[in-house]
């Protein structure tokens, strides 16, 4: 029976090692012709499970074929992110817009509104020229303030976004990343990851996201980035489509193919750079993948496992699979880089082509209505509070008492319209009277002011 040992799995590094040292027929052997990446074949050896029978020693403790690998929270909802304590947080539009509308949410936006309009009036009293306007300095401190509360509810990093919409705009990306640096740091908090800007000249860690294919992940790369992003679900989406696959994933899927063939390349030229996927449909996705650096998990997904790391298999030297194929055939260093601007789309293969446009530039018109959307509640919070600082409080607490005097006489003046004159009384008396059949009792009793006695067998009602 061949065991193959591959994939990603929610289990810990220590669980894998306890099944290992008491179940020997899990420990793998070399050397490995059966696996994929990372499997070993037991038809060779005794039952033993000491001695191969083409004479080759077992190894009892092998270097280690697995590790564990963090698991990022793709939520923000900080009473599961509480619960969960898992290593890292993913913070995007999509899941700020998502809990935007929420009491946990809206109050950092409510902070965040009231430390910018105290520092605005602060700076007209020192005369200092604002750098960004009201509404652009909220958006950024409703980030740190959120930020900050992810901070202290993981131990490891926090993924924070670049506003998309900037995604053309190099200088204002990174006027934007070095402003929120500048707040993390005056915050004492650093631990944290920015995307998309580029490392190499300002010494930012970043995450490029939306990478669909093998050149595109190599261009990072090259760009001195730290993690490189993956979609799964929308690779794998596009693939189905084009060569109209039945939704069945598999190691010898395209989508998990074009994957893996990323995280291979960066394992076989050692790069300082990890691979994190993201938009992760089911388990099945997660367990074709060895050797990802981190895997973003939603909120349905992390109800699902019960600790903060997974354990991955790394693909062996002896891997003869088309993914570790095509990633040890790819070019390294390439040239992506040297092309002039606006060019490197055309220097792709008319299939990466496509399938970049279909993962970046779709998702990217996505993020822009998301942003709108974050953008309008800060907004709503923002001209709260410049109402209310515009509010003369000393007006309404400290009124004069001829204030209060001209008021109460406004009121008596009120009151007196609203009562019938002597003229308008007896005029009414009179027509009561006239209308009446009982008498001039009744008329002198209305001309008293007197209520009118009911008549008995009248029915008044």
């Amino acid at each position: 029976m061949a065991r193959i040992s591959s994939g990603t799995f929610p289990v810990s590094r220590g669980y894998r090692l306890r099944q290992m040292l008491y179940n020997p027929w899990s420990i793998p052997r070399y050397p490995n012709s059966a696996s994929r990446a990372g499997g070993s074949d037991l038809d060779a050896t005794d039952e033993s499970g000491i001695v191969g029978s083409d004479g080759t020693p077992d190894v009892i403790i092998p270097p280690m074929p697995f590790d564990d690998t963090p698991v990022y929270a793709d939520s923000i909802d900080l009473s599961s992110m509480a619960f969960h304590q898992v290593w890292g947080r993913l913070l995007t539009p999509e899941n700020i817009a998502v809990q935007i509308h929420t009491d946990d949410i809206r109050y950092h936006a409510w902070v965040a509104a009231k430390k910018v309009v105290e520092q605005d009036r602060q700076w007209h009293k020192d005369r200092t020229r604002r750098k960004h306007t009201l509404l652009e300095a909220t958006m950024d401190q409703f980030l740190i303030e959120l930020s900050l509360a992810l901070l202290e509810l993981c131990p490891g990093s926090l993924i924070v976004f670049v506003d998309p919409r900037l995604h053309d705009d190099t200088v204002a990306m990174v006027d934007k990343a070095q402003y929120l640096i500048a707040l993390f740091d005056k915050a004492n908090k650093r631990e944290f990851v920015l995307r998309p800007v580029l490392t190499g000249k300002y010494s930012i860690q970043t995450n490029l996201s939306l990478v669909s294919c093998l050149p595109h992940a190599a261009a990072c790369i090259e760009a001195g980035v730290k993690m490189v992003t993956m979609s799964v679900g929308g690779i794998l989406e596009w693939y189905e489509q084009q060569q109209k696959l039945v939704p069945k994933v598999t190691a010898d899927h395209p989508g998990i193919e074009a994957i893996q063939t990323c995280v291979s390349y960066i394992l076989h030229n050692r790069l300082n750079t990890t691979l994190l996927a993201a938009d992760i449909r089911s388990w099945t996705e997660l367990k074709q993948l060895s050797g990802i650096g981190g895997a973003a998990l939603t909120e349905k997904q992390l109800d699902q496992v019960s600790m903060r790391t997974l354990t991955t298999w790394f693909p062996r030297s002896d891997d003869t699979s088309r993914s570790t194929i095509n990633a040890r055939g790819a070019p390294y260093p390439t040239r992506y880089l040297e092309s002039k601007r606006g060019f490197f789309l055309s220097l792709l293969p008319a299939e990466f082509r496509s399938l970049v446009s279909a993962v970046l530039y779709v998702r990217l018109g996505q993020m822009k209505v998301w942003m709108e959307e974050i953008e309008g509640v800060v907004n709503d919070e923002l001209r709260h509070r410049v109402k209310l600082a515009k509010m003369d409080l000393k007006a309404m607490y400290q009124c004069k008492p001829w204030v209060r005097q001209r008021a109460s006489e406004g009121m008596d003046r009120k009151k007196a319209s609203r009562r019938p004159s002597k003229r308008s009384s007896s005029s009414l008396s009179a027509s009561s009277a006239s209308a009446s059949d009982s008498g001039g009792h009744e008329k002198s009793s209305a001309r008293k002011g007197t209520a009118t006695p009911l008549v008995e067998g009248v029915d008044y009602f």
